[in-house]
């Protein structure tokens, strides 16, 4: 049986202190150990240097590069024990790129409108719906009819 390929999405937190060749040589050794496991690397980004949130390694800044590669599933683990082995490589995180796929997305389908039978005219929007789901307002409606609340009112403002 063959593995099915997946994206994922790469993300590598390394040294601040890096400077323009050391990151173009980290480029080349990871696409080596991509390559080495039977990958692709679809798109690299530019490094970026950013604050962190919290330090790492007494440092508060870090360089981060994010990549897009494509691996069967049963190459990944040996990757990221390559990678792990780089000493430029602070942290990194490796996710599965969940790519949507339109058939399957039922919140987009068109609803079917409700035809109005003529047994419903003159109801309550509510009294349509089975006997559980009609709520309170069925239950109040049955108890009071338009007399009570009249005379409640009559005696609520004093006439």
């Amino acid at each position: 049986m063959e593995n099915e390929q997946k994206q994922y999405e790469l993300t590598c937190i390394l040294e601040p202190h890096l400077d323009g060749a050391d990151l173009e040589n980290f480029k080349k050794d990871l696409e080596k150990i991509v390559s080495n496991n039977n990958g692709q690397i679809k798109h690299l980004a530019e490094p970026e240097k950013k604050e962190l949130s919290y330090p790492i390694n007494k440092q508060g800044q870090a360089i981060y590069i994010v990549s897009h590669l494509v691996f069967e599933a049963s190459n990944v683990a040996e990757f990221l024990k390559e990678l792990k082995i780089n000493k430029l490589v602070v942290r990194h995180l490796m996710t599965i790129l969940e790519i949507p796929k339109a058939d399957s997305d039922r919140s987009k389908a068109p609803r079917k409108p409700r035809i109005k039978k003529e047994e419903d005219e003159g109801k309550p929007a509510f009294a349509n719906l089975p006997a559980g789901r009609q709520g309170a307002t069925a239950d109040k409606k049955d108890n009071l009819n338009l007399e009570e609340i009249d005379k409640k009112l009559d005696e609520l403002v004093g006439l």
